[in-house]
């Protein structure tokens, strides 16, 4: 096996969040396209051309224009994603151990480790919004080892560590834009239970939607 898979050490904790972070901002762009594609947006872009070439009668000022809009909607999706990050680095991730590894608990962080250099992550631990359930957290693997079974790996490895435990339940959350993902939640017993908007207003304006997912096998974790 090229990798190594292993419960998260205090000497990670930096190299888990720059991944976590690193992994987040990946999706930038796809989102900053799919605020382009709502009509809200393509109607106040149709309109400020307009308005500029009545004020201006001067296409590049048109161009100028709308690019500058354009740039200015990227920079507020970024803002958004910054906001993002920050969230899970406040939460779970500011402190790993006391999050997920503790005497007794059925909770638990790993990572994937290749010749000392951390390229992957997952975690599970009881889902906050749904009491009796477990959460499968933090899946991330770095871009450059993706579609070589190793997110498979970490999942499976969590899964099992659940079913030693006798958890009856494992759901996962994840967004439109990680369709990937959404691939590989298929390939280890989970289906799509929930869809919703994110609950703030940025997310609203341009629709975005979380799915949650289930383990359809319940208590039995087999991948």
């Amino acid at each position: 096996m090229w990798y190594q898979i292993r419960e998260y050490r205090d000497a990670d904790y930096s190299a888990v969040r720059t991944l976590y972070t690193t992994g987040f901002r990946e999706h930038v762009g796809t989102v900053y396209l799919l605020a382009l594609k709502q009509p809200w947006i393509q109607a106040m872009l149709c309109g400020l051309c307009l308005l500029i070439y009545f004020l201006s009668d001067s296409i590049l000022t048109v161009i100028l224009g709308v690019g500058g809009v354009m740039l200015a909607i990227r920079m507020a999706v970024q803002y958004i994603f910054e906001q993002g990050i920050q969230l899970g680095l406040r939460e779970d991730l500011l402190d790993i151990r006391n999050s997920y590894i503790q005497p007794e608990s059925r909770s638990c962080f790993w990572v994937a480790e290749l010749k000392g250099s951390i390229v992957g992550t997952v975690g599970i631990l009881p889902c906050v919004g749904e009491p009796g359930a477990w959460e499968l957290k933090r899946i991330s693997v770095k871009k450059e080892f993706r579609g070589r079974g190793l997110a498979k790996a970490l999942c499976k490895t969590a899964l099992e560590f659940v079913a030693r435990h006798n958890v009856k339940r494992v759901v996962l959350f994840t967004s439109m834009v990680q369709t990937d993902a959404h691939k590989l939640y298929d390939t280890i017993g989970f289906e799509k239970e929930e869809e919703f908007v994110w609950p703030s207003l940025p997310a609203r304006m341009i629709s975005f939607m979380v799915y949650k997912y289930a383990h359809r096998n319940g208590g039995v974790m087999s991948c």
